[in-house]
């Protein structure tokens, strides 16, 4: 099929005008849209107060928790002593022989390549599709 010269010609004008024109940019997170705009509302004076009433709460019960913390006050529910944080136990992988620098995955028995990495630190395979298994090297 043979379109005639004057369709063809403008609608490829159309065509380059419209490819070269830049999209309009879009909107950030930041942008207020038009929309916006008349959904806000001024605070009022009654509005304004209540919310400072609640930050001061707030901010009175932060220090009544700090001040427990302290010893400022008798608690009853913490130990005399503090105890250290538990550890999670991690299982220790075992060496690759006669590779140096390669152990075996104790999850999954993959070889991974931990060279580089200190002794009795806690390492992850990257091929591990869970990211909990974690292993110490030997």
């Amino acid at each position: 099929m043979d379109l005639p010269k004057s369709i063809l010609l403008p609608l490829g004008a159309i065509a380059l005008i419209g490819a070269c024109s830049p999209y309009p940019p879009a909107p950030g997170p930041h942008t207020k849209l038009p929309a916006d705009k008349e959904d806000e509302q001024a605070l009022t004076s009654e509005q304004q107060r209540q919310i400072d009433e609640s930050r001061e709460r707030l901010k009175h019960q932060e220090e009544a928790r700090n001040n427990e913390g302290n010893g400022n006050s008798p608690r009853t529910d913490v130990p005399d002593r503090a105890s250290p944080p538990v550890k999670p136990k991690y299982p220790t992988a075992s060496a690759v022989p006669g590779k140096s620098g390669f152990v075996f995955n104790p999850y999954t028995h993959n070889i991974v390549d931990v060279k580089g990495i200190g002794s009795g630190k806690l390492c992850r395979d990257p091929e591990d599709p869970d990211p909990t298994h974690k292993f110490r090297v030997p």
